[in-house]
């Protein structure tokens, strides 16, 4: 057994050196990505049909150094050697969805720090394409909206969760990020006003997808988002937590509808409705309490 997984390993580490020399042969005779496109998101130069395993791009997340070649295919064996692009979806530099999936246990398991506002780039031989992170969220396996094509440049990353389980992972956990100039340009937007809460269909819909709908508006930088990051790393966390324990499944998901936060000095409150599992029974409420730290917002207690 020992010897199998050694021999997978260095497949997996020559087809990457394989895929990177390709690219960096390819790279100088690209061409950069904001020439002639106001977006900043240039459509790769059409050529031959890539063949199965074939390298797309580099895939680089410098916060959380994670750094990979992503291959052509999401068959088994592509995905042992690497990220793969999923077949039907956008490719780098496209307008639209944008789809790279990768095993939690190899290329894909520095994803379990990322946070929403990391950057994220894909390098190609037509240049550097810039995404940075929105969303977090985890969905079941058949939920395939995550697939659906979009207007603008969106990268989607797929791999399973929880990261710490042991053999086959029961959800997918979903990386969802834009365009960088079409971030700037949503951010000029005025916000629309939030939907209520308390409507029984709201309540459904966030606990079957098991996500947070968090302002991707708001700069990383400001303290209400960075809280809000660190609300969202509790709640996957948690949920981890209750699948590995076995509670998943009968209790489903803890998904927040709203958080409401307040901030003084070095000290945070949030008022979280969590969707209830039983659609007549109204939300519950969590409260959060939090205090700065180094490296930005730590939980101190949380009850419910």
């Amino acid at each position: 057994m020992l010897v199998w997984c050694a021999l997978l390993v260095l497949d997996a580490s020559w087809a990457q050196r394989e895929a990177r020399r390709s690219l960096e042969i390819a790279l100088p005779v690209g061409r950069s990505p904001a020439a002639g496109d106001p977006k900043g998101m240039a459509p790769p130069q059409k050529g031959p049909v890539l063949g199965r395993g074939a390298a797309i791009a580099d895939l680089s997340i410098p916060r959380i150094q994670l750094t990979a070649v992503v291959l052509n295919g999401s068959d088994s064996q592509t995905l042992r050697r690497g990220p793969g692009h999923l077949e039907q979806t956008a490719l780098p530099g496209e307008s639209g969805n944008v789809v790279i999936a990768g095993h939690r246990d190899s290329f894909f398991r520095p994803l379990r720090n990322v946070q929403v506002g990391d950057d994220i780039f894909l390098d190609t031989p037509y240049g550097r394409f810039h995404y940075r992170v929105t969303s977090l969220q985890v969905v079941n396996p058949h939920d395939l909206s995550v697939l659906e094509p979009t207007d603008n440049a969106t990268l989607t990353l797929i791999t399973c969760y929880p990261f710490a389980v042991f053999g086959n992972a029961p959800d997918r956990f979903i990386v969802r990020a834009a365009g960088v100039q079409e971030l700037t340009t949503a951010a000029s937007t005025p916000a629309l006003p939030a939907p209520e809460p308390n409507a029984a269909s709201a309540v459904h819909e966030a606990v079957a997808a098991g996500t947070v709908v968090a302002d991707v508006r708001a700069p990383a930088s400001d303290d209400a988002a960075l809280v809000r990051q660190t609300i969202e790393r509790f709640r996957l966390t948690y949920n981890g937590r209750l699948f590995t324990h076995g509670d998943g499944r009968a209790q489903g998901p803890l998904a927040f509808l709203a958080c409401d936060i307040a901030i003084v000095s070095d000290q945070a409150t949030a008022m979280c409705q969590a969707a209830s599992h039983a659609p007549d029974n109204p939300p519950e409420v969590w409260t959060l309490t939090l205090r700065r730290a180094e490296t930005g917002w730590a939980i101190k207690s949380v009850q419910s």
